[in-house]
């Protein structure tokens, strides 16, 4: 029994993302609406996790982010599913998401739902800005040898 399970597991890791996949994924991830539609698309096409279907799960759960509501369902999705939170703390920290990680950020530290707050300071953790160093000023004494 346990072979045949080694064996799935390692097709299911495997498996590879058809056009028609990839398709179905993007129109899945369009209708993404609240955090209890969301896991189907992920359970479904996770293997589709990449390019414009990445994308597209970025911008649905940068809208459900940013929404703040029923973060009670995600903190508890993310609890008992560890490749899940892997999952959902990707597509925070994408590319695609950086211009609502500071709003993320902010209603973490300040909208936290009170028996959310170990959630919310994970969150706040995850997704802070990072302040920039000042840069150190330019030494143009090498180029005005070179005259």
């Amino acid at each position: 029994m346990f072979c045949l399970v080694a064996i799935a597991t390692c097709a299911h890791a495997q498996k590879t993302c058809s056009a028609g996949d990839a398709a179905a994924a993007q129109k899945a991830a369009d209708k993404i609406v609240t955090w209890q539609n969301r896991e189907k698309p992920y359970r479904h096409y996770k293997h589709c996790d990449a390019g414009p279907v990445e994308d597209g799960f970025t911008d649905a759960l940068m809208r459900l982010m940013v929404g703040w509501k029923n973060i009670d369902v995600l903190s508890a999705a993310m609890a008992k599913d560890a490749e899940y939170k892997q999952w959902v703390v990707k597509h925070l920290m994408s590319p695609a998401a950086k211009d609502d990680r500071e709003d993320v950020y902010a209603l973490a530290k300040k909208n936290c739902p009170s028996n959310q707050a170990a959630f919310c300071e994970d969150l706040a953790s995850t997704v802070k800005p990072i302040k920039a160093e000042p840069l150190a000023p330019l030494n143009l004494d090498p180029i005005k040898s070179i005259k």
